[in-house]
């Protein structure tokens, strides 16, 4: 990308007025000042690159003072920020990121006819146009709610919020443009250039729509939609977009999945801890001992879950509770010095100098193992500082296409529902011993509702991958047309929400309220119900 970076900052200085605008009311550029630059093959790979810089920041998930919904369903016991209950106290959400990355996509879509190269030389890039447009709009919906849809080319005036029905369709018609994508695979062998899985292949848009249609099914209530999703899962575990394959195991999932660029991966974005301060930012609160050298056992990140949580969520046997957290059921842990290099060990070593031992039972907190590739700077010869993770974030990977899939027949009554769980249950245990329903299925009362089961399943699986808050939306709003009686929004989110009412969540208090700035310049746009009851 480093060869792109005199174009882009020529592009961005061009497009200097964007950055200071509200991306719902921009106005459209004097034509001369930059139509000229869509000319050449470099051209379209700056504004490529700035697209894809984009969508990163849009994906970005850092808990800081401004609660990220995504951070707040996960399942966390310590919480120095207050953010799991900040998510239903006033919480603005800004949309600035998701409207600069449609932006960005259209100054590509709309200005394609400009640039110097073939048809089939500039239609990739406007494929993954097509591909960031359908994400962001599906992320609007799913943290905004009704938000407005942009038509830079036809109208650059104000926009009005749409339903989020509407919202959904515009995210779904952008996607079904991108399939015209080529598998990833193929995108690899078809340049020389570095390809990553932030960028799109065909797989990552049926991805994409699965899930575009499981909200559709789940939240707008339309259950023809929980057809089409299962199938776009289906094309996805069946080879038809992509060549990927399952981890072997828990363990593959921390050392190769996490780390980015493997097989199980469909779209991850693309993170380099020596550049990405809000990688460090996410990682260091949530990361310590002992994947961080710097990190003491008396010296607990801001969010922790503690042990007794992780025994409770994975039985013994379940190789994630081993993979995903260290020494959980160790007795004692020892910090030995091998070749000058201090390690921690939960087994008393023989012939090596104990620097210290620790009874591992005075320590409530669970140490976090899923994150393992922690990156260093040193400057004056001073101590390695810890600088962040150096892997990806995973958005989107084989397993939890298998769970979307699984929970998408049990909405159909389908009995093919637990095939797909006992999947991921095999990778986790290793063998069949814990297929659906086993023991403890029948002891937590899951062997009569497989839907709980697979949300169970995914929370086990997916753990700190920002899947769970959407999750419970999903799950739950089904609760609110009668279609389950288990009640996921209020028994799974924080305590904050066990007194809102039915009304409330239809009204939007699952949503992020609206920011100050998303009303800037544009008096059309309204904060939703619940939160201007809130004002």
């Amino acid at each position: 990308m480093k060869k792109y970076i005199r174009y882009i900052l020529y592009l961005l200085i061009c497009l200097c007025w964007f950055a200071c605008a509200d991306f719902i009311n921009v106005q459209p550029e004097n034509g001369i000042t930059y139509t000229n630059y869509f000319k050449t093959q470099k051209d379209a790979e700056a504004l490529l690159a700035a697209l894809e810089n984009r969508v990163r920041s849009m994906m970005t998930v850092i808990p800081s003072y401004m609660t990220n919904l995504a951070f707040s369903g996960e399942i966390v016991d310590k919480d120095d920020w207050d953010i799991f209950n900040q998510a239903f106290k006033k919480n603005p959400g800004k949309w600035q990121n998701y409207y600069s990355t449609i932006y960005q996509a259209d100054l590509i879509i709309d200005n394609a006819h400009r640039f110097e190269m073939k048809e089939e030389e500039i239609k990739p890039y406007i494929l993954q146009a097509y591909f960031a447009k359908g994400v962001a709009y599906l992320y609007l919906a799913m943290n905004f709610g009704e938000v407005p849809i942009i038509q830079w080319n036809a109208n650059f005036g104000k926009f009005p919020q749409s339903p989020v029905g509407a919202v959904l369709d515009e995210a779904e018609k952008w996607a079904l443009k991108a399939m015209e994508l080529p598998k990833y695979e193929d995108m690899v062998k078809q340049t020389t250039e570095k390809r990553m899985k932030q960028h799109a292949g065909k797989g990552t848009v049926a991805a994409l729509l699965a899930h575009i249609y499981a909200w559709k099914a789940g939240v707008e209530g339309k259950s023809e939609c929980w057809e089409k999703a299962e199938e776009y899962c289906r094309m996805i575990i069946d080879g038809e977009v992509g060549a990927y394959k399952l981890a072997a195991n828990p363990e593959e999932v921390c050392t190769s999945v996490m780390k980015g660029n493997s097989d199980d991966a469909i779209w991850e974005i693309y993170y380099n801890a020596q550049d990405d301060g809000w990688r460090r930012d996410l990682t260091s609160n949530i990361v310590g001992f002992p994947v961080v050298e710097s990190s003491s056992l008396n010296k607990y990140p801001r969010f922790a879950i503690y042990k007794t949580t992780v025994r409770e969520m994975y039985e013994e046997g379940d190789r994630r509770r081993n993979a995903y957290f260290w020494g959980t059921d160790a007795d004692s842990i020892y910090l030995v010095s091998v070749n000058g290099k201090t390690t921690a060990t939960t087994q008393k070593p023989e012939g090596v100098n104990i620097i210290h031992s620790y009874d591992n039972q005075e320590y409530e907190q669970a140490f976090l193992f899923k994150f393992r590739y922690p990156f260093y700077t040193v400057k004056d010869g001073s101590a390695p500082q810890f600088n962040g993770m150096d892997q990806y974030q995973v958005v989107w990977r084989l397993a939890e296409i298998y769970l979307l899939r699984a929970e998408c027949r049990a909405r159909q009554g389908k009995t093919t529902a637990a095939d797909d769980l006992n999947v991921i249950r095999r990778n986790a245990y290793g063998d069949d011993s814990h297929a659906f329903p086993n023991a403890s299925d029948i002891a937590q009362g899951l062997n009569s509702n497989l839907q709980l089961a697979i949300f169970r399943e995914r929370e086990k699986e997916l753990l700190l991958e920002y899947h769970r808050y959407f999750d419970i939306m999903r799950n739950g709003w089904c609760h609110l047309r009668g279609e389950d009686s288990y009640d996921y929004i209020r028994k799974e989110l924080s305590s904050n929400y066990a007194d809102i009412t039915n009304q409330d969540i239809l009204d939007g208090a699952l949503y992020y309220e609206l920011h100050s700035s998303c009303f800037e310049e544009n008096d059309l746009i309204r904060q939703n119900k619940y939160w201007n009851r809130r004002q």
